[in-house]
């Protein structure tokens, strides 16, 4: 019976998924996070006014629970400086918030996505307006319709990084 109740719950979740495709539209698709290079952020900045990016953890930096791979660990150090950065994630990884403090990037864990305390408290954080920040993240729903809310620019991520380099 189990695996009915699976089955039933996987087809849901694929319907709820393919009617939000249809409803939710991100600003901008890209494959990996580490697309938004330097050079494509100076052009959003330039075309958005975006002076903050709130970025998601969880299928966004890293993928299942797993480590933040070094190739997204150093595209978040290659914005540093260039942009503020702020984490917001519906999870909460003690190793992850270290990481975080330590890097000097403020992280909100636990924080409820798309409801919008949390990313209103992001752009507090950032002193910044929410029109001028940017939500980075894979999930249509938490992170896309979240951003929208909150009238934020949107960027969808499709996959993410699992190798370490």
């Amino acid at each position: 019976m189990k695996a009915l109740e699976k089955l039933i719950g996987d087809k849901l979740l694929d319907l709820v998924n393919y009617v939000l495709t249809k409803i939710i539209e991100p600003d901008i698709t890209i494959d990996k996070v580490t697309q938004l290079n330097g050079a494509e952020i100076e052009k959003l900045k330039e075309e958005y006014g975006i002076e903050g990016i709130i970025v998601d953890v969880d299928n966004t930096l890293r993928k299942q629970m797993r480590h933040i791979p070094k190739c997204n660990k150093d595209w978040i150090d290659s914005l540093r400086g260039r942009i503020k950065i702020t984490i917001l994630s519906n999870g909460i990884d003690k190793k992850i918030r270290e990481y975080f403090n330590e890097i000097g990037i403020d992280y909100i864990s636990f924080a409820y996505k798309p409801l919008k305390k949390n990313f209103i408290k992001a752009c507090e954080k950032m002193k910044l307006p929410p029109e001028k920040v940017m939500v980075i993240g894979n999930n249509r729903f938490n992170d896309i319709f979240g951003g929208k809310r909150n009238n934020m620019r949107t960027v969808l991520v499709r996959y993410v990084e699992e190798t370490e380099r």
